[in-house]
Formats: C-alpha cells, sequence, structure tokens
C-alpha cells in the first residue's frame, strides 16, 4: 500500500520541469508561509508544482471472527500480509476504490460497513483510509500483487509479518473496536 522505496517517490528534487511551458523548476518560498515549492523559472509563467499526498483505501474483511488478509507478490513489502487496499483512481470514490481493490485482491465483493481509520505518517506521501467491510459474494483467488489471500483468526495475525504501519495501526484500532 504505502511505499517505503525512495527511488518509487516523487519529490522535489526529482521534479525538473514545467508542465505548463517546459522551463526549469526552481524551489522558491510561495505564499504567507513561504513554504518552499517547485515553481516555474519560465518568463511570465509562474506555474506552482505542489507535490500532493496520494490516497490509498483499504478494507478490513471479517467474516466468522476471521479477518482477511494478504500477502505481497510485489513491492514495496513483498512477502508482508496486509488487508486488500490499494491507490485511489483519477475521479474515483475512496469507499469506491476500497470496494474496487478488494474484488481485484481477492475475488470478493464487500459491502463497507464503517470507517476504522485514517493513517498518514511523517515522511510518507499517502493518506490511508481503511473501512471495515463484510463479504457479500465472489470466489476467493489471488491476483498479481498477492501470492496468498487467507481468512486469518484474531489471535493468529501476524504482527511482526505486517506490510506496514498502517496495517498495524488499523488491523489494533478494528480489533479494539469490534463487536
Amino acid at each position: 500500500m504505502e511505499s517505503d522505496r525512495a527511488d518509487l517517490q516523487l519529490t522535489p528534487d526529482r521534479l525538473r520541469f514545467c508542465p505548463h511551458c517546459g522551463s526549469g523548476l526552481e524551489r522558491r518560498p510561495v505564499g504567507p508561509e513561504q513554504k518552499l515549492e517547485m515553481v516555474c523559472s519560465g518568463a511570465g509563467c509562474g506555474f506552482i508544482y505542489y507535490l500532493g499526498q496520494k490516497v490509498v483505501a483499504g478494507a478490513i474483511v471479517v467474516e466468522d471472527g476471521r479477518v482477511l488478509l494478504t500477502r505481497r507478490a510485489i513491492h514495496p513489502a513483498f512477502g508482508k500480509w496486509t488487508f486488500p487496499g490499494g491507490y485511489v483512481d483519477w475521479g474515483e470514490t475512496v469507499d469506491g476504490a476500497a470496494v474496487r481493490e478488494t474484488l481485484e485482491e481477492t475475488g470478493l465483493t464487500v459491502k463497507l460497513e464503517r470507517l476504522v481509520g485514517v493513517y498518514s505518517y511523517p515522511g510518507t506521501p499517502t493518506v490511508i483510509v481503511v473501512y471495515a467491510a463484510r463479504m457479500t459474494g465472489g470466489a476467493l483467488a489471488t491476483c498479481h500483487e498477492n501470492d496468498s489471500v487467507e481468512w486469518v483468526d484474531r489471535d493468529a495475525i501476524p504482527w511482526d509479518e505486517l506490510a506496514f504501519p498502517s496495517t498495524t495501526d488499523a488491523l489494533r484500532e478494528y480489533l479494539s473496536t469490534a463487536r
């Protein structure tokens, strides 16, 4: 879900050209706070390239007291466990992305029941929105992003093998409030 590889993250030092006019970008103070942003150096352009957070949506699916976990077959966090989730596509709702990602990664259709939490961490360009969900159909299956999808008893969650801080934080929060 979140990228922990610096080579995959878009940072100001990786931005070089204005997407509007093609001139070079340079860091300049902007606004009343004088926050450093990437600003076009072209005469008269003035485009400001604001780096924004990327939104991830996930779903904690529970059935008969067991949590659905997937083992990642891609980087980052290859071989680690998480719940279904991924980036929200342009124009897609966050809750819609959680439902879509669950279907793509597990073969299951779900109904979202409630928001578990919203997670962000210093130095990480993602905001993770996690929902509690229940299965409504489908057949359990893996995809190119995972090599295992399993229902795990609450007391058997592999805490030391979870993929991301948000995985741990959301599962702990969910389990502390689950009925």
